[in-house]
């Protein structure tokens, strides 16, 4: 009480005492209150409080001073006090191989770090008063891990820029992490606050563990029925197939993406090649580039259709059979070039300009098949010779996932618009829609998840074949297609007995599933886990003519082109992608005809 006893009047020392007391109790609580660093205004550093209350996080960010109560350094000792966490956890965060979020025990013995104070967690002070954020100035960012991947790459998808005011509960971090993680370059990713140069400055450190980007997104084998069926002949061929599709996301670690897909057999072959590059020169827009190349074998009509053959082709495998059965032989090839944005990171919207060529080798002068009960013309959906498609191709995908190979929980949907005029140089009028909408739920108890998927799609005015739907494109009990191609010519299973007999291709596609999938074990090694799965689902196949002019003979109900799919299998998740088995797989192993 020195100042005090200053007063040359003794009279007056008690009141003098008190009030010196009360203003030496004061500026001490007041400096107790303010965390010295926040007081750096000729630092760069910058003070936030919300609605005036207390901030608890001063301890969180850089002190050169070192100064502080032992309850403020308290854990200390393990995070060296000059890191501040912010994965969202009062511990540093990591992702799993599968994409899910995880955490470390980053805690002491006596109680969590005050360094690791978590983002966006609001706690309750001595005072019962709810804390805020400090802010501070972003002097670099460093990122470390990154054995492949180059730093520019890593740097492009941080939503935070040098020099720019921080904190830690700055939803920019948190966006950062997800973003990083979304990329599908690594299995996981940390972030942390590092003291910087001066107070009030900080270091934003990332640090990544990378994962294989390589990875065969299909694998289909199996045998084409050829034309088996078509005349009920034991000896129509059966001609097998192959076909592959590999990507790889972060092409030599430059963040660009590449996706080949191939498809092999004696009458058919196919290769498509795509490339993008997401951030082109620097900019926040993604250039894509696609080439693709077809030769294609196509079959009309069913049992009961009937053909007046043009000639017999040169060098078909099958040579006057396949004039006689409807069959189309043709060629495609084009190429497209587009691209992106991110309106977000769960939002992507992509243009692209399309055009290719398609050369009709040979096809029937003319033929018909029974539909119902009347003999109609077969409308073969192309035109002869060499004709043009030229269009617009518009995207949008909205993507929540957690982990885009083997999900457990999020929504994905994707919208695709396509627009062909005679305006800019088609032979083809038409518009193209379609959208798919998944939305994963996961169920208590067990790791396993419920999925609920719905797709439709509409195909109008001059769509040709290769763009149309088909039933193998909704039905799980059929081939799949691969590059626009049909590998086996079986219809709809036709569960119900109804107009689904009359639709292997139509305008109008719509499906309706559920699929519930089960982890059965997991591991570290190259093969990550095995699920087993299981979807039943609707579809329906039609033609807008088909509300004009119903089908002769059916009636009722049994006008509703509906059947049921259905499927069963395991995925195994591998170190170079996801692969099913399932009784879909089998199925093309065997001749139904």
């Amino acid at each position: 009480m020195t100042a005090v006893r200053r007063s040359g009047r003794p009279a007056r020392r008690s009141s003098r005492a008190a009030r010196g007391l009360a203003l030496w109790l004061g500026l001490s609580l007041a400096i107790l209150a303010v965390p010295a660093h926040a007081q750096e205004a000729d630092r760069g550093a910058a003070t936030s409080t919300d609605d005036g209350e207390p901030d608890e996080h001063a301890h969180a960010g850089p002190d050169d001073s070192g100064e502080g109560s032992d309850d403020e350094h308290e854990g200390d000792d393990e995070h060296e006090g000059d890191e501040a966490n912010v994965d969202g956890d009062t511990r540093e965060s990591d992702t799993s191989e599968s994409g899910t979020s995880e955490t470390d025990a980053g805690q002491t013995d006596a109680g969590q770090s005050d360094a690791g104070q978590s983002v966006g967690d609001t706690s309750e002070s001595d005072a019962g008063e709810e804390s805020s954020s400090i802010v501070y100035r972003l002097e670099s960012i460093r990122v470390v891990g990154n054995t492949q991947t180059a730093e520019h790459v890593v740097r492009r998808y941080v939503a935070v820029r040098e020099g720019e005011p921080l904190d830690v509960d700055d939803e920019r971090l948190e966006q950062t992490r997800y973003t990083l993680l979304g990329t599908g370059f690594f299995s996981e990713v940390r972030l942390s606050l590092e003291r910087g140069s001066a107070r009030g400055r900080v270091v934003l450190r990332i640090e990544v563990r990378e994962r294989t980007t390589f990875q065969v997104d299909n694998l289909v084998l199996g045998v084409s029925e050829g034309l088996a069926g078509t005349y009920a002949r034991a000896d129509a061929p059966i001609v097998p197939y192959g076909g592959l599709s590999v990507s790889d996301a972060n092409l030599l670690g430059t963040g660009d993406a590449f996706a080949l897909t191939l498809l092999l057999s004696e009458p058919q072959q196919g290769a498509r090649l795509r490339f993008e590059d997401p951030g082109a020169f620097g900019s926040p827009f993604a250039i894509n580039a696609m080439g693709f190349f077809v030769h294609g074998r196509e079959f009309y009509g069913d049992d009961d259709v009937l053909v007046t053959p043009l000639r017999c082709p040169d060098g078909d495998p099958m040579p006057c059979e396949a004039a006689r059965a409807a069959v189309v032989n043709y060629l495609r090839g084009g190429g497209s070039l587009g691209t992106g944005i991110s309106l977000s990171p769960d939002i992507v919207l992509r243009l692209s300009y399309q055009l290719e060529l398609v050369s009709v080798l040979s096809r029937p002068d003319a033929a018909s098949e029974l539909r119902g009960l009347d003999v109609v013309p077969i409308d073969f959906l192309v035109q002869d010779g060499i004709s043009a498609v030229s269009m617009f191709d518009l995207s949008l995908v909205f993507d929540e996932r957690d982990n885009a190979a083997l999900t457990r929980s999020g929504t994905l949907l994707y919208l695709r618009v396509n627009l062909a005029s005679r305006l800019f140089g088609s032979d083809y009028d038409f518009f193209r829609a379609e959208g798919l909408v998944r939305h994963w739920v996961p169920l208590p108890g067990w790791d396993h998840t419920l999925r609920v998927s719905l797709f439709a799609g509409a195909a109008l005015d001059e769509t040709p074949f290769f763009y149309r739907f088909y039933a193998a494109d909704l039905s799980d009990l059929i081939p799949s297609r691969m590059l626009e191609l049909n590998l086996d010519r079986r219809g709809p299973l036709n569960a119900f007995r109804n107009a689904i007999a009359e639709h292997r291709i139509g305008q109008l596609g719509a499906r309706l599933d559920l699929e519930y999938q089960i982890q059965l074990f997991r591991t570290d090694g190259d093969f990550r886990s095995l699920w087993v799965y299981a979807n039943a689902g609707l579809y329906t196949l039609a033609d807008v003519a088909d509300f004009q002019r119903p089908i002769r003979g059916y009636s009722g109900i049994d006008l509703l082109p509906l059947d049921l799919t259905f499927d069963v299998g395991v995925r195994m998740d591998t170190s170079i992608g996801v692969f099913s088995i399932g009784f879909s797989t089998l199925l093309g192993f065997v001749s139904v005809g």
